[in-house]
Parts: C-alpha cells; sequence; structure tokens
C-alpha cells in the first residue's frame, strides 16, 4: 500500500517532496550598511543568516551578514534585534518581483 502523496518506484515508495509555503513577509538585508554585529545570527531560529568575511573586500573586513532567503521564515525576529536597522521586512510577493532576487526562492 502507497502513502497518500507518495509515489512508487521499482524500487519501493518514494516520498514526494512537500514544497515550503512561502512567507508572508522575507527579511532583507542592506548588505552596504551592516556592520556585522552578529546579533540577527544570533536570533536566528532557522539559521538563515552568516556571517561572511572577504579581506580583500575593505567593506566586508570585519564581515557582513547575509540572509538566505529560501530558508528564512519571516518570524522578524532579526529585524527587531538589528541595532542599526538594516533589516527590513519585506512582503514575499514584491521580493519575488525584484530582479536582485531572482531565482533565489521557488
Amino acid at each position: 500500500m502507497t502513502p497518500k502523496g507518495a509515489a512508487t518506484s521499482g524500487t519501493g515508495i518514494l516520498m514526494a517532496e512537500k514544497k515550503k509555503k512561502l512567507p508572508k513577509q522575507l527579511a532583507i538585508l542592506d548588505e552596504d550598511l551592516c556592520t556585522g554585529c552578529d546579533a540577527c545570527v544570533a536570533v536566528c531560529p532557522v539559521d538563515c543568516i552568516d556571517k561572511i568575511s572577504d579581506p580583500s573586500h575593505p567593506g566586508y573586513a570585519m564581515g557582513i551578514c547575509s540572509i538566505d532567503l529560501p530558508v528564512c521564515i519571516g518570524c522578524k525576529l532579526c529585524a527587531q534585534i538589528c541595532p542599526w536597522d538594516v533589516i527590513t521586512m519585506v512582503p514575499t510577493n514584491q521580493v519575488l518581483l525584484a530582479p536582485e532576487f531572482a531565482g533565489q526562492i521557488a
């Protein structure tokens, strides 16, 4: 018997891949203004924020934070904790239409 939502193959049962429902808003970080203080990294419940360092780039000397948008759940914790207000919650439909984020979110 095949579970609901699964397909069968010659080798057995393949579970259907569930698509993540997109949140109403996504956290967008202005990398030009980020100081790399790590406050947002510490509060993210899904670990979608990483600190990036690039010693060859003067603006990245101390590192800046970057948000992995497909993992973001739109909880707003990072935007609330950021002491520099460089994280903005933007409606997901606007993010999907923005060319700079094309292909980052499915």
